[in-house]
């Protein structure tokens, strides 16, 4: 079963989500999503196929909407929207079969950067999730934007800069508060799932390596899946209910940390 339902926002921008759940009585673990798109572009539709796919095994999946940086800097507002569909969810998550103590987070490369975020940092009032599950996702912004550089031609190019409204250089303390990787700490220890490809041109695979090593050196459990064929975009693009891809390969393993962490029952 599909529906969306709004969880935020304003009548004039709405915050909605797309919420896809099993055919098993509920109450059901959920999934909480966030796409990708560089900050800027993307729609939680593009995560359709992941929503039914975990669905058919018996998670519900939510793929939210957040602000992008379409007209001006996002961020901390565009964190602050998945923080408000956790709070959301956390308290009105029975009235749609879902049970509010079994949450994991997934995000998308932009939607990992965010999702990563609330999941760390003491700066979101949100209830924390059970687990986080990242998918090529920028986890240090200095390092990102540095390596940015070669291709951007000029001011308003870099989608890090227009994402967070200035340079590193500008406010150093707002890219440290905004990079997951500065916000790890022994108190906040919760079982990450990560999966990148190493020859992403998009979000260097060096992100999610050194997010993994910083995560285990605090002694997060953490899960990781580097495909050594892959690029960017896969995640998104291709169905992991096909015979074959990236998807394929990595969606039994995910499913296998969901239903862990989650205690969904095989």
């Amino acid at each position: 079963m599909e529906r969306t339902l709004r969880f935020g926002g304003t009548d004039a921008t709405p915050l909605l989500a797309d919420l896809y759940l099993p055919s098993r009585p509920p109450p059901h673990p959920l999934v909480l999503a966030a796409s990708g798109g560089g900050w800027i572009r993307g729609d939680r539709a593009s995560l359709a196929p992941w929503g039914r796919y975990l669905a058919k095994r018996g998670f519900a999946v939510a793929s939210v909407d957040y602000r992008r940086a379409t007209d001006g800097p996002a961020f901390p507002g565009n964190a602050k929207d998945i923080a408000t569909a956790l709070a959301y969810f956390h308290a009105e998550g029975a009235a749609h079969g879902v049970d509010p103590s079994r949450v994991a987070l997934l995000g998308v490369s932009a939607g990992a950067h965010l999702g990563a975020l609330v999941t760390l940092s003491d700066a979101f009032d949100a209830p924390r999730p059970r687990a986080f599950a990242g998918i090529y996702g920028v986890y240090d912004l200095m390092s990102h934007w540095q390596a940015d550089l070669p291709r951007n031609t000029g001011p308003g190019v870099d989608k890090t800069e227009r994402m967070i409204g200035c340079t590193p250089f500008d406010d150093p303390q707002r890219f440290h508060d905004g990079s997951p990787l500065r916000q790890i700490t022994y108190d906040r220890a919760l079982p990450i799932f990560l999966a990148w490809g190493r020859r992403d041109q998009d979000v260097a695979p060096e992100q999610s390596a050194s997010f993994a090593r910083a995560l285990r050196q605090a002694r997060y459990p953490v899960t990781v899946m580097e495909l050594p064929d892959a690029a960017h975009l896969w995640f998104s693009e291709q169905d992991p209910d096909a015979e074959e891809g990236h998807s394929v390969r990595v969606a039994p393993a995910l499913v296998e940390f969901l239903r862990q962490t989650l205690a969904l029952p095989a």
